[in-house]
C-alpha cells in the first residue's frame, strides 16, 4: 500500500460544526454544538491533522472552540495546525453585487503550509461553496445546521473522510454526492 503524508482537513465553524448567537446581553454568545460533533473530531483527527478557517471574527472563533472543548473535551483550538479568521478571508462581490467573504484556496500554496500538505492532501469542510469558488477540488460540502437535533450529517461525514483519508490527490475526487458515495 503507497503512503501518503498526513491530510490535512480544513474545517469551518458556523453552521458547520456549531450554530452561535449573541444573547439578549451583548456579553453573551450561546453555542450549539452540531450532534455528533466530539464524534467526528475524534475519529476524523486519527487519519487527519485538522486547522479552522471562519469567517467569523477572531473573538466569535476563540469562544466556541472554548465551548467546544467544555463540552466534548476535544481541544481542536490546541491541536488546530491554524486558526484563521476573516482576516484570513478575501472580499469578493457575489453575482447579485454583493461583497462577501470568501476563503481562497490559494493560500493553501503558502510555503510553510506546502511543506507539510502537499495541496492534493488538503480537504475543506464547509457549508457555503461559494467560500471556496477558486477552490472546489479542496472542499466537501454539508448541509448547514442551524439546531435541528436529530441531524445526522457529521457521523455520516466522519465514515465518508475516513474512507477517503488514502487518497492520494483529494482533488481528483469527485465529491460532490458524497453521501451516495458512502463505505458499506
Amino acid at each position: 500500500m503507497t503512503s501518503f503524508p498526513r491530510p490535512l482537513l480544513v474545517l469551518d465553524l458556523d453552521e458547520t460544526l456549531w450554530y452561535g448567537m449573541e444573547a439578549t446581553d451583548d456579553a453573551d454568545i450561546q453555542f450549539s454544538l452540531r450532534p455528533h460533533l466530539g464524534l467526528f473530531l475524534d475519529h476524523v483527527s486519527q487519519d487527519f491533522d485538522l486547522a479552522v478557517w471562519t469567517a467569523a471574527s477572531g473573538d466569535w472563533m476563540r469562544r466556541g472552540l472554548s465551548v467546544l472543548h467544555a463540552e466534548t473535551g476535544f481541544d481542536l483550538a490546541g491541536r488546530a495546525v491554524f486558526l484563521w479568521d476573516r482576516e484570513r478571508c478575501s472580499w469578493r462581490r457575489g453575482e447579485d453585487g454583493e461583497l462577501r467573504q470568501r476563503k481562497p484556496a490559494r493560500k493553501f500554496r503558502a510555503g510553510w503550509l506546502r511543506a507539510r500538505y502537499p495541496r492534493g492532501r488538503i480537504l475543506a469542510v464547509d457549508d457555503v461553496p461559494g467560500n471556496y469558488a477558486c477552490g472546489y477540488g479542496h472542499l466537501v460540502r454539508v448541509t448547514s445546521w442551524t439546531g435541528e437535533e436529530s441531524d445526522m450529517e457529521l457521523w455520516h461525514l466522519a465514515a465518508y473522510l475516513r474512507s477517503i483519508a488514502q487518497t492520494g490527490d483529494f482533488r481528483t475526487l469527485e465529491k460532490r454526492g458524497w453521501r451516495s458515495r458512502m463505505p458499506e
